[in-house]
């Protein structure tokens, strides 16, 4: 052996070492957006990862300088096994089912290949990505997957989590453009009083809008209520007969309208507090020193009590909104849902809008062939139909009324459509068929119609099975729907 080579071997070992370390170290993503399927979906992997250990999402200001965007934090982490060196990417999707739906992607790329099932100084891998802006009181459905995907027929990976948005009166949500327009920045410095017959109420107005609506209210009863039209005034006042015995524990409500909201804009809420009595200084009795300290005791002290008041309201609506921010969303892992039509049904109009229906409300993963053209191609039609039904959580048979006729969409492709859904109908019927003597496959199998549809002679055997009519029985359906 030649002199000194133990010692080289030694610090080549302690140079690989180095290099493994701070590649570990130096683990990180970069994101961009990406809305179309990824490339590896079409590539069949030896190896893939498996899916995230927790995903998690909460709201976060943007920091980017004057910019008043609030986006979702979107946390993960990797499980601890072995097939974490596959892993290439993270895929995040948002879907937002607001009064407008929005549909957005990124994949998050690892900058380092993973030698390791844990960080060098830490229990997991753990990632998160910044983004997604969205709006006040909107649900989302977010789901991520790694990258490469699971290969056909192995099993689905993706995890999913559901987070609705704060309102206007969170304390990042209330700077964003749409909550200021609803007035959120808005302080009317509410202060009303209770005289013997009626409650003065005085408070700031808004540069948003210059009409405003007062209410009396009282176990949600309006006493009273007055429309104020304030041109270019910062300060309103306004009088509502209400007798002291009905305006007893009652609070005033100032509704605005501004031009985006109209009358469903923010309101704000105030105490009604008893009128401080003006002393007439001839009148007073010098004998009685005590009685003209107690009316000059009265005003500080009712203010006092009211600003008590405010506090309290404050410190109860800052618990609440606390709650909503630590409020973890729930995983909901979606079922799998084989969906096979009558060759009558419109495509475009009823098939597509049940399954939808299935996906939005019914918390499904929807199997349909026409969405699956490239596999029933390298499989066969055969093969797959039986793939999917054994994989799926549930089978459901759809049929349609005579009613339910098609239109100009559906008739480009009317005729080689109708050939493929009734050899897939047909075929899914006879794996039906051959399920009827075993009561645990007979259970995965429901009949959905759309109106008066009724089952033809040929097809009587589905009798067997549980039955519904949309939208009559839509709850119902549902509800048996995930019961597994």
């Amino acid at each position: 052996m030649l002199p000194g080579l133990p010692s080289l071997l030694a610090l080549s070992v302690l140079w690989l070492s180095s290099l493994a370390l701070r590649g570990l170290s130096e683990q990180s993503i970069k994101c961009f957006p990406e809305m179309g399927p990824s490339t590896e979906w079409i590539v069949r992997n030896k190896l893939t990862p498996g899916g995230l250990q927790t995903l998690r999402v909460d709201s976060v200001a943007s920091s980017e300088p004057n910019s008043d965007a609030v986006l979702l934090n979107v946390s993960w982490t990797l499980k601890q096994d072995g097939s974490i060196q596959m892993l290439k990417a993270t895929k995040i999707c948002v879907d937002g089912k607001g009064q407008f739906s929005s549909y957005s992607c990124v994949r998050c790329n690892y900058t380092e290949v993973f030698h390791s099932q844990t960080p060098p100084h830490g229990s997991k891998w753990e990632f998160h990505y910044v983004g997604f802006p969205i709006k006040p009181e909107t649900p989302y459905f977010i789901r991520a997957h790694n990258i490469p995907p699971a290969n056909m027929n192995e099993d689905i990976t993706a995890i999913s989590v559901k987070f609705t948005s704060p309102d206007c009166q969170d304390p990042m949500m209330k700077y964003t453009k749409k909550c200021r327009e609803y007035g959120s920045l808005w302080t009317p410095n509410i202060t009303a009083c209770q005289k013997e017959k009626s409650v003065e109420v005085n408070f700031s107005t808004s540069s948003l809008g210059f009409k405003y609506l007062v209410l009396i209210e009282n176990d949600d009863d309006v006493l009273g209520n007055s429309d104020i039209l304030e041109l270019n005034q910062s300060r309103a006042s306004v009088i509502i007969p209400v007798t002291a015995e009905k305006g007893k524990g009652a609070l005033v409500q100032i509704i605005p309208y501004f031009p985006t909201c109209n009358n469903d804009c923010i309101r704000r809420r105030g105490a009604i507090v008893s009128c401080p009595e003006i002393i007439n200084p001839v009148s007073v009795n010098r004998s009685q020193p005590r009685t003209r300290q107690m009316f000059l005791i009265l005003p500080p002290l009712s203010v006092a009590m009211w600003a008590l008041g405010v506090g309290l309201y404050l410190l109860w609506r800052h618990e609440k909104v606390k709650k909503i921010l630590l409020h973890a969303p729930t995983l909901l892992p979606p079922i799998k849902v084989l969906l096979v039509y009558h060759p009558q049904a419109c495509f475009y109009h009823t098939v597509c809008d049940f399954a939808e229906y299935l996906q939005d409300h019914c918390r499904s993963d929807v199997i349909l062939d026409q969405w699956q053209k490239r596999k029933i191609a390298e499989m066969g039609l055969v093969l797959w139909l039986t793939t999917q039904k054994k994989e799926a959580d549930r089978v459901v048979f759809l049929f349609s009324s005579q009613a339910d006729t098609c239109d100009s969409s559906c008739k480009p492709s009317a005729g080689r459509h109708r050939e493929s859904s009734q050899d897939l109908f047909t075929l899914a019927f006879n794996l039906f068929c051959s399920d009827l003597k075993s009561q645990a496959s007979l259970a995965k199998y429901l009949v959905v119609s759309l109106g008066e549809a009724a089952l033809a002679e040929g097809h009587s055997a589905l009798s067997v099975c549980p039955r519904y009519q949309l939208m009559k029985d839509a709850n119902p359906f549902c509800k048996d729907l995930l019961a597994i």
